[in-house]
């Protein structure tokens, strides 16, 4: 008797699967075909339509057999995964109203789509809903194995993971350039007015010019990356070191993420038509039409691996069609040419064995066992064809390792009552190169970038190739500043009470005014200056929890926290940029992808709002405690 594998669940801690969770839930995914399954022989597609019609709320035998039936089909013509059906299916329970009992029709899906990312995504959900801590973990471990195997999800789950950094590092622009802005408001208000000194009250005219040159960007239309360098420039002569360092931080991370968009624009051409067909055609999707391998002088995508991966690709879209001939011969050219040689010759096995070449298929699986003896498909398709032919001493020799191989290939969730003698296990594209040929650095990733539309919706205004020079501009720009502060006299603002001095050198030594240093708190001698004195303290700490509020953690920069802020504000923009990518792809998405795009919109809404909430608490705290510090406290004074 066969023996039974066990469906384990894999070792994974809490954190980890949380956060494979959180960060694989939102893969965008395109549009779908107008054939939901082209280009596959007629009865699997056939056999695939009856499987979407005969899913109801409640799984059903009849249903099972069903999803058997297809999967026994897709193993003859070496398909592993059909990942339209889980689609189809939930699509067919949102018409029909019972997306809420879907779970279980789509956990039987996993038998036909185990590489369906959005599958095991949406599975991973509902598990986590309704506390099934086993399956839970089982679930994070087929994600993450279809992620790595299935190489068309790559390229979504790289560009959704590229994008919510990318717009995270845009939300931190724009904290620290507002944060820093008003940091300096008060004293680069008083540097202002010393330009209208002919006016009664010259305080008037500068407080406008300087709110003007925070609003002017915002009406012009220009984009937040633009407006952020702008605000930096503005305060960069008020800033302490640890201030300038976040306002540095701020133009690095925009000039990488310039960058990236280039790198956006690479997982484009890698990923585009996917879903509806082009030349990445792995499990699910059958390949429409094959683009000629490009020169090696095109800066998108050369080299060895783009051919290897077009012709993995074709070679087993002829396998999967059914096309046995015409795949047994690309095969042999890819074993010829030392081409992913293990995985070429499994399937040519594959093939061979379906054309009858017993001989020929053992010798190709033995081979690819050899190359790869940790395990693979080709131990368990050489057991089976050791079975098929009866010669039973060498399958008891290979049959632990067969079954090993077939227990430790994740998703493919194989088990004893379910497989059938015979059934053979092709290989499918190798995710790994498609990964390193993804981020080999290009050339072609700066001009790519200037091109991008993705560089217009952050900085507006200024042509492409204007944005590095504007941010190297800016960077120089501050250090200048840093270092003309040294002998320029400017205004310089107490932390603590917002008294006005005008300094020179450096602002560390000057931050503080020499009455909060003696601690003298409001107790300066009567009359004028001690209403003037309290009337300051009361402004300046109203405005500081003013500002605590509305630009959360940026308290923290008046009680001198300068590092502890920038910590705090990356773990606020995180998930405001998962917000912002999660709202933009739901927009665009439907069925499984849309459902979870719910989740991870609801999760990040949460999440912001707790950033938001306690970074305003924190900031208050910290300013309150600060002025407690120098005797200035309650709202006395």
């Amino acid at each position: 008797m066969t023996p039974r594998v066990p469906n384990g669940t894999g070792i994974f801690s809490a954190p980890a699967s949380l956060f494979l969770v959180i960060f694989l839930l939102s893969v965008p995914a395109s549009g779908s075909a107008a054939e939901p399954f082209p280009g596959y022989p007629r009865n699997v597609r056939e056999q695939a339509l009856r499987v979407v019609g005969a899913a109801t709320p409640a799984p059903t035998d009849a249903f099972a057999r069903e999803v058997r039936s297809l999967r026994k089909l897709m193993l003859d013509h070496g398909i592993l995964s059909l990942n339209a059906i889980p689609d189809l299916v939930f699509e067919r329970a949102v018409k029909e109203g019972w997306t809420r009992q879907a779970y279980g029709a789509l956990r039987e899906t996993t038998r036909v789509a185990p590489l369906s990312v959005p599958l095991w995504a949406w599975l991973t959900r509902e598990d986590a809903v309704r506390f099934a801590p086993d399956r839970f973990l089982s679930d994070v471990e087929g994600l993450a194995g279809a992620a790595r195997a299935f190489a068309p999800a790559l390229p979504g789950c790289a560009a959704w993971l590229m994008l919510v950094v990318s717009v995270a590092a845009y939300w931190f622009a724009a904290w620290a350039s507002i944060s820093l802005l008003l940091r300096a408001r008060t004293a680069l208000t008083a540097d202002a007015s010393r330009l209208f000194r002919t006016f009664t009250y010259p305080e008037i005219p500068a407080s406008l010019l300087v709110w003007g040159c925070f609003v002017a960007p915002v009406i012009a239309g220009a984009g937040l990356g633009a407006c952020a360098v702008f605000w930096v420039a503005v305060s960069a002569g008020y800033l302490r070191r640890g201030e300038a360092a976040i306002a540095v931080t701020a133009i690095i991370l925009l000039a990488c993420v310039f960058l990236s968009s280039g790198v956006l624009e690479s997982i484009e051409r890698l990923a585009i038509g996917t879903r509806t067909g082009k030349w990445l055609g792995v499990e699910g999707y059958f390949p429409g039409a094959w683009p000629e391998v490009p020169s090696t002088g095109d800066p998108a995508l050369p080299g060895p691996q783009w051919e290897r991966m077009v012709r993995f690709g074709k070679a087993r879209a002829e396998m999967q069609a059914g096309n046995l001939q015409s795949a047994e011969r690309m095969w042999s050219e890819l074993i010829r040419d030392g081409q992913d040689v293990a995985g070429s010759y499994n399937n040519r096995g594959v093939v061979r064995a379906r054309l009858g070449k017993t001989g020929d298929a053992l010798s190709d699986f033995e081979a690819a066992a050899g190359r790869t003896p940790s395990g693979g498909p080709a131990h368990w398709n050489a057991y089976q064809l050791y079975l098929g032919t009866f010669r039973l001493d060498q399958a008891a020799r290979i049959q632990s390792a067969a079954w090993s191989s077939i227990g430790s290939m994740p998703p493919f969730d194989f088990r004893a009552d379910e497989m059938t003698r015979g059934e053979l296990v092709p290989s499918p594209i190798r995710a790994e190169g498609v990964w390193r040929n993804l981020f080999t650095p290009r050339k072609g990733w700066v001009r790519e970038a200037a091109e991008s539309p993705i560089h217009v919706l952050f900085f507006r205004l200024l042509p492409g190739s204007w944005i590095p020079m504007v941010l190297a501009a800016a960077c120089i720009w501050a250090a200048a500043w840093m270092l003309l502060t040294r002998k320029v006299w400017l205004h310089c603002a107490c932390r603590s009470c917002g008294t006005l001095t005008m300094v020179a050198r450096t602002r560390e030594t000057t931050d503080i005014c020499n009455s909060c240093r003696a601690q003298v708190g409001g107790g300066v001698r009567g009359g004028e200056e001690r209403e003037r004195r309290i009337l300051t303290i009361r402004l300046h700490r109203r405005y500081v929890r003013a500002c605590s509020v509305l630009v959360p953690g940026s308290g923290a920069l008046w009680a001198g926290k300068d590092l502890q802020a920038m910590a705090y504000a990356f773990a606020l923009c995180t998930p405001l940029g998962a917000l912002t990518v999660s709202l933009g792809a739901r927009a665009t998405s439907r069925g499984l992808i849309s459902d979870l795009q719910t989740l991870a919109t609801g999760v990040a809404v949460a999440c912001v709002a707790l950033a938001w909430a306690g970074g305003a608490w924190w900031g208050r705290r910290s300013f309150d405690r600060l002025q407690m510090q120098y005797n200035i406290a309650g709202e006395g004074t």
